[in-house]
């Protein structure tokens, strides 16, 4: 570790290159990163979702099993990345979407960052509020949002020991709740109610949870030792962020078929009868959701860098940290306070909207890095505004776009549509499913299988 980074508390670097002399760690430190990331029992809310859709018990337990299984297989592939190229996941986007056309999936990410610490601080909130009363959802918000800015400031090093030192409290918590809930008991075990439409929308929402880590997951292996095996980085990444969501996500589905779905502070009061114990529960994990919300401001931070870096390399300075930071904060915490009753239903909407944007900008990088350039790019270039990022024949990237991937991507969206379905939009395939969302599936399919024709006949090693 170089002495700049040993010596201070706060993280020197932001969208800049790891070297392999500030590289540490090893591949099993991902593990507590994900698996306490996950491990709150306020990710039950989304759990819950795939019973307030429609299914039954047995089938939200069969679709939120499977729906993890393939978001986290997603989300790791990318976490791979980070520790062979050493810059987070946006800034490697350039080698597939050119130097300013790697600004749309930058975009893309912005949304998703805001969206997510909103969501977040209103679920921090809401258990905040039921452990001290005295804090309306008002500020119950405020308080958990100002909690995640001090530690994404602090920066990277200190997210990792947050969740290396919080997951034993966070483990304690859920099993706790776990253990409650089988003791209440009133499950339906029977495999009847099967329903098309329920299931497929359910599975979508549970894979979108993680594979929203994708565009950012790198950011949390970059510094790892370049000679970390890429198994290594993908099985303990998969095994922390699949355990941990899998647990809180079941819990969910538990808690959603015993009380008001939805509202699991209110579940785990009623359940246990309040007293000292429940508010104990609450408080810690009202505290573990803001430690999870700093991954959605250091995202933002690094995202936002990423766009200013299109036009200006920045330098590394707190000020530029704090200027990065708040924007997403401020704005996240407006969105959080002013949410409307209807909680449910503009989550699984902003889901949706995810899902349709983020699924073919993932499919195009990993094509590209696992078969196009088998992981061989040129890192400088990412930096160069008039690099090769910038300007290549070969790949059709002109004046800064590579319209191989942008055409991939676009075509996607637009088969993608008609199977869309949600509170702001329905198309007019999803009757075929039971009105079901499933942009998801031509998102994958059609636009991996063009950006596959485009590029395979013009293979280039970087």
């Amino acid at each position: 570790m170089s002495q700049s980074q040993s010596t201070s508390t706060l993280e020197v670097h932001h969208v800049d290159v790891i070297s392999r002399a500030d590289r540490h760690g090893k591949a099993r430190d991902l593990f507590p990163v994900w698996f306490a990331a996950n491990l709150n029992v306020g990710n039950a809310f989304f759990g819950a979702l795939a019973v307030i859709v429609g299914n039954s018990f047995f089938w939200a337990v069969v679709v939120v099993i499977l729906g993890n299984l393939a978001g986290a297989a997603f989300m790791s592939l990318h976490s791979i990345q980070g520790a062979k190229l050493g810059v987070p996941q946006l800034i490697q986007s350039r080698g597939q979407f050119g130097f300013i056309g790697a600004l749309l999936p930058v975009a893309l990410a912005a949304l998703l960052y805001l969206g997510f610490f909103s969501t977040t601080a209103v679920i921090g909130g809401q258990f905040l509020t039921a452990a001290v009363p005295a804090l309306d959802m008002f500020w119950s918000p405020i308080v958990v949002s100002v909690l995640s800015l001090v530690l994404a400031l602090v920066g990277y090093r200190a997210i990792h020991k947050a969740a290396k030192w919080g997951q034993w409290p966070l483990a304690i918590a859920v099993v706790v709740v776990t253990v409650g809930s089988l003791a209440h008991g009133g499950f339906d075990l029977s495999m009847s109610g099967f329903a098309l439409g329920p299931f497929l929308t359910a599975f979508g929402i549970i894979a979108t949870f993680l594979l929203t880590y994708a565009p950012y997951v790198s950011d949390y292996s970059r510094y790892l030792p370049y000679e970390t095996k890429a198994k290594d980085a993908f099985w303990w990444t998969f095994g922390g962020s699949f355990l941990g969501t899998l647990w809180t996500e079941l819990l969910g589905v538990m808690l959603a078929v015993q009380f008001i779905p939805g509202d699991t502070a209110g579940a785990i009061a009623e359940m246990f009868g309040g007293g000292w114990m429940v508010s104990l529960l609450l408080l810690v994990t009202a505290v573990a959701i803001a430690g999870n919300n700093a991954m959605n401001l250091y995202g933002g931070m690094l995202n936002l860098i990423t766009a200013l870096s299109t036009f200006k390399a920045p330098k590394a300075s707190l000020a530029l940290r704090i200027g990065m930071l708040i924007p997403t904060f401020a704005l996240g915490l407006l969105i959080a306070v002013a949410a409307t009753a209807d909680f449910n239903s503009l989550v699984s909407t902003f889901l949706s909207f995810l899902l349709l944007g983020f699924v073919p900008w993932g499919i195009i990088n990993l094509v590209d890095y696992y078969w196009i350039r088998k992981g061989d790019y040129d890192v400088k270039a990412f930096f160069e505004p008039k690099g090769r990022y910038f300007s290549d024949a070969a790949s059709w990237t002109v004046a800064g776009f590579n319209l191989k991937a942008l055409l991939s991507y676009g075509i996607g969206i637009l088969v993608s549509l008609p199977f869309v379905n949600n509170a702001a939009f329905q198309g007019g395939a999803t009757a075929w499913v039971e009105g079901a969302d499933i942009s998801w599936i031509p998102g994958l399919i059609v636009t991996g299988a063009i950006y596959w024709i485009l590029t395979v006949g013009s293979r280039v090693k970087d």
